[in-house]
């Protein structure tokens, strides 16, 4: 009987779209960190499950600026304020229970503080740094390349918010166009230092839902920016993926145009709107790193493991092109959950 492949082997034949001996299956550093300490994983671990971990392989560095954060009880609530400071202004952003209240973005000369902050930022490689990383995190973990957002989804996600961004569209358009160039600048020239660097996957972490943006703003702000950057880091190895967790129907033969390797925390219903069957028919060559919705979770176990082979029938009846993640809500009754599905996963082993 075949030794089992380590989790890194399995997903280093997933990203080059070949068949491991089982479909993968991972966790975010991030969720799991929560419980990071309870012996109950190391069982977990030992049956196939990974942990990823988002690391830089290019920091960034703004020396004229000052980062505070100040942090309050209110009322039993944790209040967060968040405030950059620089020689032409100071913006700020705040967060109630960890929910945010205020992006950094609300006025036209917050506009110009962040444009002056993005043109002063410095990238420098850390390359040691990453890979000393690779080998801290054990045979479990697994090594994710940080590359942040493209331009547009880092004004929409980070720094406006949904709503404001609607406005500013409007109120705000030559800013907004001014800093997504600045922003796009920097993308290019971090995207130069991770193509030269070491690791493998590059974590493009978009948060992209096609409700927020629609086909038009997508073939606009991001379909040209993906056709200029991916090529860059694929020719110099690198696997990349996009992490698109919402809903895809509208944009779906956009995406098929667009040149990422992966589309990472693909979900399906209900909190997306396609199957994977859906996914598979317009993108056949792509690479599903699939988020398990947390509903599914809750599911008797049963039921849990006859609908994870239901996916794997619909994305990978040849168990190519497959894995599985937890990348969003964390199901809180994972020492019961996550092993159902990991029993499930050995029935796809060759």
């Amino acid at each position: 009987m075949k030794k089992p492949l380590t989790i890194r082997e399995r997903l280093e034949l997933f990203w080059a779209g070949e068949r491991p001996d089982r479909i993968p299956y991972t966790i975010y550093q991030n969720e799991w960190r929560h419980t990071a300490s309870d012996p109950a994983w190391l069982p977990m671990f030992q049956e196939g499950l990974g942990v990823t971990w988002h690391l830089p392989t290019v920091k960034e560095i703004c020396p004229e600026t000052e980062f505070l954060s100040e942090e309050q009880v209110i009322e039993g609530k944790k209040f967060v304020r968040r405030t950059i400071k620089t020689p032409v202004g100071e913006i700020h952003e705040t967060f109630l229970d960890d929910w945010q209240q205020k992006f950094f973005l609300e006025t036209g000369r917050d506009y110009e503080v962040m444009i002056w902050i993005v043109n002063h930022t410095e990238l420098k490689p850390c390359y040691e740094e990453f890979n000393q990383r690779s080998e801290e995190i054990g045979p479990y973990g697994v090594p994710l390349i940080a590359m942040g957002r493209t331009p547009n989804q880092s004004i929409l996600v980070d720094l406006v918010g949904l709503e404001n961004y609607a406005y500013h569209l409007v109120d705000l358009q030559g800013e907004m166009e001014a800093l997504y160039q600045a922003l796009l600048t920097k993308f290019r020239k971090k995207a130069e230092l991770i193509a030269e660097g070491p690791g493998r996957f590059v974590s493009v972490l978009e948060n992209f839902t096609a409700d927020t943006l629609g086909p038009g703003r997508f073939r606009k702000v991001l379909l040209p920016v993906y056709r200029e950057i991916f090529p860059t880091l694929q020719s110099a190895g690198k696997i990349v993926g996009t992490h698109y967790d919402g809903q895809l129907s509208a944009v779906q033969h956009l995406v098929a145009q667009s040149p990422m390797n992966v589309i990472e925390s693909l979900t399906p219903p209900p909190e997306g709107d396609m199957t994977l069957a859906e996914c598979r028919k317009v993108w056949p060559e792509k690479l599903f790193w699939s988020n398990i919705n947390v509903s599914c979770y809750m599911l008797p176990a049963n039921q849990l493991k006859q609908e994870v082979l239901e996916r794997v029938e619909q994305a990978a009846p040849d168990g190519r092109r497959l894995a599985f993640e937890v990348s969003e809500q964390y199901p809180e009754n994972w020492k019961i959950s996550i092993p159902v599905v990991l029993d499930a996963l050995k029935e796809t082993q060759e």
